[in-house]
């Protein structure tokens, strides 16, 4: 059986997370575990351990009913938070981190929150970034797939139809022009109908959009938000431009700026998408 890892950190962001992946393991059948980092630097200066233990002993007893797939647990690790998520995940052999996210600004105590970016670069496995005031009053039913010129971009197809599947969700389909070079823009227009043909084969619904952008994460989100999508697919590594060089990575724009869950993809992770 395949297992999530959730790291928490007793926000409200983390029961977020806790509450959408019990939601991904009843669907999938999996596992799931909790991970709780202990920074010496932070924790043992705010509470005991004992306070930590009753603080998990809660957390496990407000959600373990949901969960359908086998006992709640808590693993308690020392060190860097992102170092220690990685390494929990390796060892129970998972396919998929979920953490809660802050942004840019609010909940800097929160220590899941602040390393949400470091817990991605890091990982080998796709990570799953949410904020606290997700919607859990509908499924994850509109999933936006950005698509750009670099070659990783298609491997988010394959995670896009497991998650569509079993959220019988529309798949949005947004092909990126960053570039007015020829060559480039038909590399975008052969990678969206690629895209279109393996989801339709697949028998899931999609739709077709192609926007000119500047900063593609700005263009991304406004999409997501103009067709209030539940789910933002994206690589880790997206194509450059002068903004991703100016503001930071695409992934690191998209888990400060996003509103939306984003699941963060490694080319490396192809292999968690097929089980």
């Amino acid at each position: 059986m395949d297992t999530i890892i959730v790291g928490i950190d007793f926000s409200k962001g983390s029961d977020c997370a806790i509450d959408l992946a019990i939601d991904l393991a009843n669907r999938w059948g999996n596992q799931l575990k909790l991970v709780y980092v202990l920074s010496t630097k932070y924790d043992s200066a705010l509470m005991s351990d004992q306070e930590i233990n009753d603080k998990i002993n809660e957390v496990i007893k407000r959600h373990e009913s949901k969960l359908h797939t086998g006992k709640l647990e808590c693993i308690i690790r020392h060190g860097r938070v992102y170092r220690e998520l990685n390494a929990v995940a390796e060892e129970e052999g998972a396919w998929l981190i979920v953490v809660g996210s802050h942004g840019t600004s609010g909940y800097e105590r929160n220590w899941i929150g602040k390393n949400a970016y470091r817990t991605i670069t890091e990982a080998t496995l796709p990570v799953l970034t949410i904020r606290e005031n997700f919607n859990f009053n509908k499924a994850l039913e509109k999933i936006v797939l950005p698509l750009d010129s670099s070659m990783e971009t298609r491997q988010k197809v394959t995670h896009a139809i497991k998650f569509a599947r079993a959220f019988n969700s529309e798949v949005f389909v947004l092909g990126l022009y960053s570039s007015g070079v020829a060559d480039v823009r038909n590399i975008v227009d052969k990678y969206v109908e690629q895209t279109e043909k393996v989801l339709v084969a697949s028998g899931i619904r999609c739709s077709v959009s192609k926007m000119e952008t500047e900063n593609v994460t700005q263009t991304t989100l406004e999409f997501a938000e103009q067709i209030s999508a539940d789910l933002i697919m994206i690589m880790a590594e997206q194509e450059t431009t002068m903004s991703n060089i100016l503001l930071g990575s695409y992934a690191q724009q998209m888990i400060h700026h996003s509103l939306t869950p984003v699941l963060t993809i490694h080319s490396t992770d192809l292999h968690g998408a097929a089980r």
